[in-house]
């Protein structure tokens, strides 16, 4: 009986690739000894754990995922147009260009080395990079990705994962984020609207448009660089679904969790680049913040995952401020959430008072710099990374108060002017705009976002032509929406003992093609009925690495100490000193009385309402009587 069972185990063993289990993908790759001699052992798989992993009962045979020719049986022919991962390198003779894993001498399999964003990415051998001229890997690409400009394929997607999940694909090829097209959409430094913004111009199909707009030469090269760094950032079907960082296997899937948002281990991008890295408000916080020193929001210690209040509906993910994702907090915190609607703070949110601290950019400008050591009049010199004690309090375009991270942004080079605008909302006016059909995208395609979708706000200062060498910038504050990282509420004095609303910021900067050591700095900033202004600016001299300019990096130490200084706008918080103490008061007495109570259960709730909403507290606590 024994043998019997043995023997169907082996049966269902061989029969789990059983349309592919002649091909000469499972033939070569299931023989250990062979490809050890070719010095490829990590190639070699299981075909039982392989479906084990990918979890479809065998259904999908290898060329059904990775192409190539199944029935070849030289490397070369069954290889041929064949999908496999690729590395990014950066380097004398790659600027952030596609690599293969072999020529990297990175053939060890793909799994995560530690934790954090760049948990899955391989060293390479050091003499194969240094033959080719790679200074580093600096992230790697799944298989639906263009080697070409990194961006997501349709094309691919609907060759692979398009067999079994149709709609699915022709869904996602169509979204917004598979077709990034919001980012898309900021194709000018000098419209209104949508406005100059923190991640630039897209580069993609618009290299004519950066050029005309450009007062110094830009290159191809120039605006090929800069389209494969933002491209890096967009999801594929791979990047969310693909899952070996889980420690699953190298062949597991899964529906998105927090890491795969995150970017899988496979660099720093997807959502720890706006979210930890621009906002400084970002979720998982730790080693993917900016500085990661940042402490970690109590979500993500509960293990709330991005989807459980983030919820796509047919591949579509709606906007960053969409309903459900705000109403989310009623599934933990409904008596809270109750309590807030029907207070004076009904339109107040959440994350007003629950974000005490932000991190990430202080400063950014685009100037003179790099893209994977492409010179390139549009280098994004970010890395000011540090902390804002508090965000600044603001009415978003539907009346409702936001947390928003104000900072003092520019972009130089400029031939046009942009004049002051006041504080907007982000929004993009409907517009057409060009795909790339040679991956598979439209020919064209329409976009359009209104100014209550992400809730951004931002200030056009101005244009400077007082810069060194006549360098026209346009300069404006970025003003981010804070989402994430929520904990214990901010002091209510912060907020209700003055119209003033003022926070510290401290940044240390490093990017070794700009300074040769780090320097650091900080800033106060205040808003009130007079405006916005940035005062006690106090920066380090920096050690300028060679050919950069100081106003390359820091124009903020060549102009005026009120360039990004901004009057006419009322940003003053509603403060009535009567009133607030007063409430302060009943408040106290509530919660002193409240003390007398200890052997109630429900103390801890009412405690909690009272912050929120002090005569329904009253209520509660009346009704247990």
């Amino acid at each position: 009986m024994k043998t019997v069972i043995i023997v169907l185990l082996l049966m269902a063993g061989s029969m789990a690739w059983g349309a592919d289990a002649g091909s000469s993908c499972v033939t070569c790759h299931s023989d250990k000894t062979k490809l050890k001699a070719l010095g490829a052992e990590a190639m070699y798989l299981d075909s039982a754990q392989v479906d084990r992993e990918v979890g479809m009962k065998g259904k999908p045979v290898c060329t059904d995922c990775h192409l190539g020719d199944s029935a070849a049986q030289d490397k070369t022919a069954a290889h041929k147009g064949m999908l496999a991962p690729f590395l990014v390198a950066a380097g004398k003779n790659h600027k952030g260009q596609a690599i293969s894993r072999e020529a990297a001498g990175a053939m060890q399999a793909l799994v995560p080395k530690g934790k954090g964003m760049a948990s899955m990415i391989p060293k390479g051998d050091p003499q194969k990079l240094d033959a080719a001229g790679i200074k580093r890997i600096v992230g790697i690409q799944w298989h639906d990705r263009d080697p070409e400009t990194m961006a997501y394929a349709p094309k691919v997607a609907e060759q692979t994962c398009g067999k079994c999940h149709s709609k699915e694909v022709k869904e996602y090829n169509n979204s917004a984020k598979g077709l990034v097209k919001h980012q898309r959409a900021f194709r000018d430094w000098s419209e209104k609207q949508p406005g100059p913004q923190n991640c630039g111009m897209w580069a993609g199909q618009n290299e004519e448009g950066i050029r005309s707009q450009t007062s110094v030469p830009y290159s191809k090269a120039m605006n090929g660089a800069m389209d494969r760094s933002c491209n890096m950032c967009h999801a594929s079907c791979n990047d969310c679904h693909f899952k070996p960082v889980a420690g699953k296997g190298t062949h597991s899937y899964g529906k998105p969790d927090t890491p795969s948002c995150y970017g899988g281990g496979r660099a720093s991008i997807c959502h720890a680049g706006p979210m930890d890295r621009r906002r400084g408000a970002g979720y998982m916080r730790g080693e993917y913040s900016f500085p990661a020193s940042l402490p970690q929001g109590v979500h993500v210690k509960a293990g709330v995952e991005c989807l459980d209040c983030h919820k796509p509906a047919n591949h579509q993910y709606g906007h960053l401020a969409a309903d459900d994702a705000r109403s989310s907090c009623k599934n933990c915190h409904n008596g809270i959430v109750k309590a807030v609607e029907s207070s004076a703070h009904g339109k107040v949110d959440c994350t007003s008072c629950h974000i005490t601290v932000s991190g990430a950019y202080q400063y950014t400008f685009w100037g003179q710099g790099h893209y994977y050591g492409v010179e390139t009049p549009y280098g994004k010199h970010k890395e000011y990374y540090g902390t804002r004690d508090l965000p600044t309090i603001i009415k978003n375009a539907s009346g409702r108060w936001i947390p928003v991270k104000p900072y003092p942004m520019a972009v130089m080079n400029q031939t046009k002017e942009l004049v002051p605008t006041g504080l907007l909302f982000r929004a993009i006016p409907k517009r057409t705009l060009p795909g790339n059909p040679e991956i598979g995208e439209p020919l064209t395609f329409e976009v359009a976002r209104s100014a209550t979708d992400v809730n951004d706000a931002y200030i056009v200062v101005g244009t400077r032509n007082d810069l060194p060498g006549a360098n026209k910038a346009i300069l404006w504050i970025q003003m981010d929406k804070l989402s994430h990282a929520m904990g214990k509420p901010r002091n209510c004095g912060s907020c209700h003992d003055s119209k003033a609303q003022v926070g510290k910021s401290q940044w240390s900067y490093f990017e070794d093609r700009d300074v040769t050591k780090p320097f650091k700095g900080g800033y106060t900033i205040t808003a009130d009925k007079d405006g916005i202004r940035f005062s006690d600016i106090t920066w380090e001299q920096p050690s300028l690495a060679t050919n950069r300019k100081l106003h390359d990096i820091a124009p903020f130490a060549v102009l005026p100490a009120t360039a990004w200084d901004v009057k006419g706008i009322n940003l003053a918080l509603p403060y009535n000193k009567k009133r607030t103490d007063a409430a302060r008061n009943d408040l106290e007495r509530f919660l002193a009385q409240l003390d007398k109570h200890k052997d109630d259960p429900r103390v801890p709730e009412i405690r909690a309402v009272a912050y929120h909403n002090l005569a329904m507290a009253q209520q509660m606590l009346k009704k247990k009587n």
